[in-house]
């Protein structure tokens, strides 16, 4: 299930600089604009999905490390 969330996670970014060269290419500002909050939404995801996968491959007493180091 990991392996597939990280599969998921490349694809996002792979999504996000297809989009971002896509908006590279027209001279359309506001679709410009649009193609780059689209490729940082996909980024944004792509990092959710990296983190909790890290999140449930910790171990119970590094979980408690982090959420002590967090709070």
């Amino acid at each position: 299930m990991a392996e597939q969330l990280l599969l998921f996670a490349d694809e996002l970014r792979t999504r996000a600089k297809e989009i971002l060269a896509r908006a590279a290419s027209t001279d359309d500002l506001e679709a410009k604009d649009t193609m780059r909050v689209i490729a940082a939404g996909y980024e944004k995801l792509a990092r959710r999905v990296d983190k909790r996968v890290r999140e449930a491959r910790e171990t119970p007493e590094a979980r408690e490390t982090r959420e002590a180091v967090e709070a």
